[in-house]
């Protein structure tokens, strides 16, 4: 027999369902656009600039999320998880805030004790001046700035401010370049600069949102510290990993392909860049979740076999439509970008892998499986070098990109099979 008070149970469960819906559809469809207007950046200075001129960009780039990459993103997992944790306790979040405090500080002194000894070198592998580098460097201030910024919000569990803070970003920076375009001073160093200066209003806007009352007073705690650099130094190897992985192909290319044929790999890599980076929102999107319900199998189960399903169906569809307009998209940018459209299509066969891989993220993230995963990106950028000193000789950027297809989907093979055989008991007890 249907009671009324099932009845209501039932329908506060809609709500429930709806409500989590639309907050994931609006933070993941505010971190598209604002990945969007990202991608236009680099795709804008790929218009602008040659092909030769673009590799030498993106070579420089590469400096920056090197640093970005290995000494801030590496932060995220750990704050995320320990600001949850500290607030379920005390309802602040402060002694984790300075826990990241600590490490930004430390951040930048490293960067200097990095730079200055292996300038020259830099230099030279980027074909950059000295005056170059230096606003290559401004430009790694500005994401550092932006990125804790974002970090914050998500501690903190405001998705929808952390998407925004990137749109406004991202937003500035195009802004800026387009500025310096319509004023006939487009190169490098402006390029780079747009980054530092979009940083500032970002940051100024930021702090006017915050509720102080949660991250001060400062409360420095050494078990904080010592729990955040444990996490943090596996993710940071993983990082560097993820790093190669993402760049380790203009390494291989830089010792056997022109710099003209680097920037044809870096156009669609751009792309395939972006796809990634909103499949890995949905990693920053869950964390929060799963951090406070991995160990209810009723909610991990409906994560993983209801939830991902769903948002996997919907990324397929999207990969395939890029896929099949990638001729009308990259012919927007000239002849000089003609071959870039293999490497995509290749590129997004691969980013299919990364999206099923980055459900497992969160979980191993909140068991404390970093370990794991992070060798796993370590194996996965070692093959990824072998097979592009393998193909890249041969097929030039289209060996970078199936070297990179075939490192995901060896990715995702593992990630399955460790699920399977060691997580999944471990979730459902």
């Amino acid at each position: 027999m249907w009671y009324p008070d099932s009845c209501m149970v039932v329908w506060q469960k809609i709500r429930r369902e709806l409500g989590q819906g639309r907050t994931l559809i609006a933070f993941t469809s505010l971190q598209a656009v604002a990945l969007g207007v990202g991608i236009l950046v680099p795709l804008i200075v790929a218009k602008v600039f040659s092909a030769d001129a673009f590799g030498r960009f993106a070579l420089a780039k590469m400096i920056v999320f090197f640093f970005t990459s290995l000494l801030i993103s590496s932060g995220q997992a750990p704050f995320i998880v320990f600001a949850n944790q500290e607030k379920t306790r005390t309802g602040k979040i402060n002694k984790a805030f300075t826990t990241q405090c600590v490490f930004l500080v430390a951040t930048f002194c490293l960067l200097l004790c990095i730079i200055l000894p292996l300038s020259k070198y830099i230099m030279a592998f980027a074909k950059i001046s000295a005056w170059d580098l230096l606003f290559v460097l401004l430009a790694f201030v500005g994401v550092a700035i932006n990125t804790f910024v974002c970090n914050l919000f998500m501690a903190l569990n405001q998705r929808i401010k952390k998407s925004a803070v990137e749109l406004v970003f991202g937003s500035l920076t195009l802004g800026f370049i387009l500025v310096f375009y319509l004023t006939q001073r487009t190169n490098l160093r402006t390029v780079f600069f747009a980054y530092f200066l979009s940083a500032l209003p970002v940051l100024v806007i930021s702090l006017m949102s915050i509720d102080f009352n949660q991250i001060l007073p400062f409360a420095f705690d050494r078990q904080c510290l010592r729990d955040t650099f444990n996490f943090s130094k596996w993710i940071v190897l993983g990082g560097m990993a993820i790093y190669f992985v993402n760049w380790g192909d203009n390494l291989v290319l830089r010792l056997f392909t022109s710099m003209a044929e680097i920037g044809t790999y870096n156009l669609a890599y751009q792309i395939f860049k972006g796809v990634v980076m909103l499949s890995l929102t949905l990693n920053s999107y869950f964390l929060p979740f799963v951090s406070r319900h991995v160990g209810d199998s009723t909610k991990m189960k409906n994560y993983l076999f209801k939830k991902r399903p769903r948002i996997f169906l919907i990324g397929l569809i999207c990969i395939g439509v890029i896929f099949l307009l990638a001729p009308q998209i990259l012919n927007l940018f000239g002849p000089d970008y003609r071959n870039s459209v293999g490497v995509l299509r290749i590129l997004l066969v691969g980013s299919l892998a990364m999206l099923y891989t980055v459900f497992y993220i969160p979980v191993l993230n909140c068991l404390k499986r970093y370990r794991f995963h992070q060798t796993v990106n370590v194996f996965q950028v070692l093959l990824n070098v072998a097979l592009d000193i393998l193909l890249v000789p041969i097929i030039g950027a289209l060996g970078a990109a199936v070297a990179t297809t075939i490192g995901y989907f060896c990715q995702a093979v593992v990630f399955e099979i460790y699920f399977r055989v060691r997580l999944r008991k471990l979730l459902w007890e």
